[in-house]
C-alpha cells in the first residue's frame, strides 16, 4: 500500500504486513520529520468492495486512490488507543553510548519485579511484543510502549501513543528526561534507571 505525508506530500510505499495484530500504525516522515496515523485498509466484502490500486512508479502521483478518494482521505477515523509507531530502525541514528557509564533498567514494581536489564544500545523499545528490545511481562503495557533513548550525557523517555501512558513522578508524560537513579512506570511496572561509571579498570 502507498502511504503519503500529510505535511510534505512525500509517498512511501508500506508493507501492509507490518500491521501485525494493530489496526492502526504511528508513522514517522523521513523527510520532515512529521508523525501521522495509518490505519489498516479494511477487507474488501461483497457489498462494498474498496479495491486498492497497486503502488504506482516513481513519478506517477503521490497517494493511492481507493474509489475516488485518496488514502488520506481514508484514514482520518483513528482508534488513538491502538497506536504503534515505526521500527526504530526507521528513526535517525544515535551516536555510541558513552564508554564510561554502563546503563541499566532494573524492575523494581511489576510481574518483571527484580529484572534488570543491560541498555546495550543508544536506543532501546519497552513494551510487552516480542519485538521490544526489553520484553515487559505486563498486560497493561501496550505491545510498543515507551522509547529509551541516549544521547550523550542525557537519557530521555518517550511515550509511543500507548494506551495506559508513560509516567514520572506520577505525572503523565509524552517525553521526559530521565536522571540516575529517576523511577518512571508503564502499565503496572515500574522501572528505575541505574547509570554506573566504570573505573579505568573496567573501561573495554
Amino acid at each position: 500500500m502507498i502511504v503519503t505525508c500529510p505535511a510534505c506530500r512525500t509517498s512511501y510505499q508500506y508493507d501492509e504486513a507490518r500491521f501485525g495484530d494493530a489496526a492502526v500504525k504511528l508513522l514517522k516522515c523521513a523527510k520532515c520529520g512529521q508523525v501521522f496515523e495509518v490505519r489498516r485498509p479494511e477487507p474488501a466484502s461483497d457489498a462494498t468492495s474498496t479495491q486498492q490500486i497497486p503502488a504506482p512508479a516513481a513519478g506517477a502521483g503521490d497517494a493511492t486512490r481507493v474509489r475516488g478518494k485518496t488514502h488520506e482521505e481514508t484514514t482520518k477515523q483513528i482508534d488513538l488507543h491502538k497506536l504503534a509507531v515505526q521500527p526504530s530502525e526507521e528513526l535517525p541514528q544515535l551516536a555510541p553510548l558513552p564508554k564510561d557509564r554502563r546503563y541499566s533498567l532494573a524492575v523494581i514494581l511489576g510481574a518483571d519485579a527484580g529484572k534488570v536489564f543491560r541498555v546495550e544500545t543508544p536506543r532501546v523499545v519497552l513494551g510487552r511484543g516480542a519485538g521490544c528490545d526489553i520484553q515487559l511481562a505486563d498486560s497493561e503495557v501496550s505491545r510498543r510502549h515507551a522509547m529509551l533513548e541516549i544521547r550523550g550525557d542525557e537519557v530521555l523517555l518517550k511515550d509511543l501513543g500507548s494506551t495506559n501512558g508513560t509516567f514520572v513522578e506520577g505525572v503523565r508524560v509524552q517525553q521526559a528526561k530521565l536522571e540516575p537513579q529517576q523511577e518512571f512506570s508503564l502499565g503496572t511496572t515500574t522501572l528505575m534507571l541505574i547509570v554506573t561509571e566504570l573505573r579505568d579498570s573496567e573501561l573495554p
